[in-house]
C-alpha cells in the first residue's frame, strides 16, 4: 500500500490541489464586487475592475493556497510577502495591489523573467512532479484543465503566477543589495545560543500579598467608578426548541447456529462452520446498520420538511408542526451563553472545529421577517437534529454597582496585589545583590530579602522547559547574556515574580556549528530581504494612492 502511494505521490498532490481550489471556490462569494461595477479599485489613478480582481488577487491566491495545501509550499512561500500583514479576507486585496505595485516594478527596475525561467520555474514544482521526481506534464495539463478552470483561470494566468514569484524574489535581492550581515555579530548571537548554565531562583508569590489586601467600601466603590464601563452583563436569549432523535433500533440477532460439529470433524469443516457462524454475524450487524440507517433517513427528512414549512410559513407554527410529528416542544428562561440549559449544551455532529449547538443558537440575529428567528436544522449528538427558535433577547448593560461589587473588589485586590509583588520582588533583587556584594551566598542573601526558599537549576539551554510550577518562562533568554555571580532583571508572571542568579554559563560545542552558523547567516540575510521587500511595498501603496471602491459602495 505505501509503495503505492508512493508511486503516485505527484498525482495525488495534483487531486489534493484541485479537491483544495474547488472547496476554496465554493466560498469567494464574499470577495465578489457588486455586478455591473465597472470598476472595483484605482491604482495610480488607473481603474480595475471586478476580473481584474479575481484573476490577479482572489482566484490566484486560491490556486496559490490550493497547491500549499496539496503540499507543494514553494510558491506559498515565495508569494508570502505580498500576502501583506492583515491577514484572513484582506490577503485577497492585498496580494491584487501588491501584484500591480510588483508588475509596475518590473518595468521600473528592468525584471522581466523570461519564457524559459518561468518553464523551468514551473518544472521544479513538486505539484507537478511524476513517481520519478520529474516533471509530468499530464498532472500539470490536469491541474490547469481541472483546478485552474474552476477558478477562472488559464495556463497563462499560471505562467504570470509563476513570473511574478519569479520577480519577487530578484526584486529582494536588489532592493536589500546595500543592507550588510554581520557575521560577526551573529556568530556571539549564535555561540549565546550554545551555551548551559546554572542558575538559582527566589520565588515570590501573588497570594501572599494579596492576602494582605482587605479594602474598604469607599475604595471598591471609588475604583467601581473609574472603570464600571468594564462590568457588563452577558446577553441573554430565550428559545424555543425540539430535538429529534432517530428511533432506537434493537441489535439484531444472528440466525440460528448450525448443529455442532461432529469430533472426527475435518479441519476444512470447522473452518467452514467457522466461517458460516462469522458471516450470520456480519449479516445480523448489517441488517442492525441498514434498520438504522433507515430511521435516520425518515429523520433527516421530518425534519427538513419541518424546516420548509417553517419557512414557507414565516416562522409561524412552530409548536403546531412539532406535535403534528409527535415531537416534545421545550421553551426556556432567558439565560446567558456562559450557562445554556443542558439540552443546548450538547455536542455539535461532525464539527472539524468542535463547539456546542449553544455556540450557534447565540450567532442567530432577528431580522424583519419572522422566519429569521428559526435556526437552520442544526446536527448534534448521534444522529440528532437541533430546530429552535429565538423567542427574546436581552443586550449586554452595564452593571449595576450592586452588580459589579464582587467582581471590582476581586480586581482590585488583583491589580493592588501585583503592584505590591513587583515592589517586593524589586526590593529583594536590590537587598540580594547587596549580600552578592558582601560576599554571602546567594541562599543567605535572598533569607535575609524575606526569600526563605531557593531552587537551583543546572543544565538550563535554549530548549530547556522549565518546570511550570516552579520555574519561570524564557528563563534561558533572560539569562543567556548575564554574567556569573550577576542577577537577571527580575521575571514578574502573572501571579509569581522570580529573582534569578546566573551561577555559571559554558558554551557547549557543537559538531555542526559551522554549518548552523552559515544558516543563521543566510537566514538573517533573508530577513532584511524580507523587510526591505515589505518596505518598499508599504512606501508604494502610499504613493500609488489606492482608492478601494469596494468600501465606498
Amino acid at each position: 500500500m505505501i509503495e503505492q502511494i508512493r508511486k503516485y505521490s505527484g498525482l495525488m498532490i495534483v487531486v489534493l490541489v484541485v479537491v483544495f481550489i474547488s472547496f476554496f471556490f465554493m466560498d469567494t462569494n464574499s470577495m465578489r464586487g457588486p455586478i455591473g461595477s465597472p470598476t472595483v479599485m484605482r491604482i495610480d489613478g488607473r481603474g480595475y475592475s471586478e476580473k481584474d480582481f479575481r484573476r490577479l488577487g482572489a482566484s490566484s491566491y486560491e490556486a496559490i493556497i490550493g497547491i500549499a495545501r496539496g503540499g507543494d509550499f514553494g510558491l506559498y512561500q515565495a508569494f508570502m510577502p505580498l500576502f501583506g500583514r492583515g491577514g484572513g479576507d484582506d490577503i485577497p486585496k492585498q496580494l491584487f495591489i501588491n501584484r500591480v505595485l510588483l508588475q509596475q516594478a518590473k518595468d521600473k527596475f528592468g525584471i522581466h523573467p523570461s519564457d524559459e525561467e518561468v518553464s523551468s520555474y514551473i518544472r521544479k514544482m513538486r505539484a507537478f512532479s511524476g513517481q520519478d521526481g520529474s516533471f509530468d506534464p499530464e498532472i500539470y495539463g490536469k491541474f490547469v484543465e481541472q483546478g485552474m478552470s474552476r477558478l477562472g483561470l488559464a495556463e497563462h494566468d499560471l505562467r504570470d503566477i509563476a513570473s511574478d514569484a519569479i520577480a519577487a524574489q530578484k526584486l529582494q535581492s536588489i532592493l536589500s543589495a546595500g543592507l550588510s550581515t554581520d557575521r560577526d555579530a551573529i556568530a556571539r548571537e549564535t555561540a549565546l545560543d550554545s551555551q548551559q548554565i546554572t542558575v538559582e531562583l527566589g520565588r515570590l508569590d501573588l497570594d501572599t500579598y494579596q492576602d494582605k489586601i482587605d479594602p474598604k467600601e469607599e475604595e471598591i466603590k471609588a475604583y467601581w467608578e473609574g472603570i464600571q464601563d468594564s462590568f457588563k452583563t452577558e446577553p441573554l436569549k430565550k428559545f424555543t426548541y425540539v430535538i429529534v432523535t432517530p428511533e432506537a433500533v434493537a441489535e439484531s440477532a444472528p440466525e440460528a447456529p448450525a448443529a455442532p460439529l461432529a469430533a472426527d470433524a475435518t479441519e476444512e469443516a470447522k473452518a467452514a462452520a467457522k466461517k458460516a457462524e462469522e458471516d450470520k454475524k456480519a449479516a445480523a450487524a448489517a441488517k442492525t446498520a441498514e434498520a438504522r440507517r433507515e430511521n435516520q433517513n425518515k429523520v433527516d427528512g421530518l425534519v427538513d420538511d419541518f424546516s420548509f414549512s417553517l419557512m414557507e410559513q414565516h416562522g409561524a407554527g412552530f409548536e403546531d408542526l412539532a406535535k403534528k410529528n409527535g415531537w416534545e416542544v421545550k421553551t426556556t428562561d432567558l439565560f446567558a451563553q456562559s450557562a445554556p440549559p443542558a439540552d443546548l449544551n450538547i455536542d455539535l455532529r461532525s464539527s472539524s472545529q468542535g463547539g456546542k449547538a449553544v455556540d450557534l443558537l447565540f450567532r442567530m440575529t432577528a431580522g424583519k421577517d419572522a422566519a429569521s428567528r428559526i435556526s437552520e436544522p442544526i446536527a448534534v449528538g448521534e444522529g440528532q437534529w437541533l430546530v429552535a427558535r429565538l423567542d427574546g433577547e436581552e443586550a449586554s448593560r452595564v452593571k449595576t454597582y450592586a452588580e459589579a461589587r464582587a467582581d471590582a473588589r476581586a480586581q482590585y485586590i488583583s491589580e493592588k496585589g501585583i503592584e505590591a509583588m513587583k515592589a517586593a520582588v524589586e526590593a529583594a533583587s536590590t537587598k540580594i545583590k547587596e549580600g552578592l556584594a558582601a560576599k554571602k551566598s546567594f541562599a543567605d542573601a535572598a533569607k535575609e530579602a524575606g526569600i526563605a526558599e531557593v531552587k537551583t537549576v543546572e543544565k538550563v539551554t535554549r530548549t530547556y522547559r522549565p518546570d511550570a510550577l516552579s520555574e519561570p518562562q524564557g528563563l534561558f533568554q533572560e539569562a543567556r547574556a548575564t554574567d556569573p555571580g550577576a542577577l537577571t532583571n527580575t521575571i514578574v508572571e502573572s501571579d509569581r515574580a522570580f529573582v534569578v542568579h546566573v551561577v555559571k554559563r559554558e558554551v557547549v560545542k557543537e559538531e555542526n556549528a559551522a554549518a548552523r552558523l552559515d544558516a543563521e547567516v543566510s537566514n538573517s540575510a533573508a530577513g532584511n530581504a524580507f523587510a526591505a521587500f515589505h518596505s518598499w511595498l508599504s512606501a508604494e501603496t502610499e504613493a500609488a494612492k489606492v482608492e478601494d471602491l469596494y468600501a465606498k459602495q
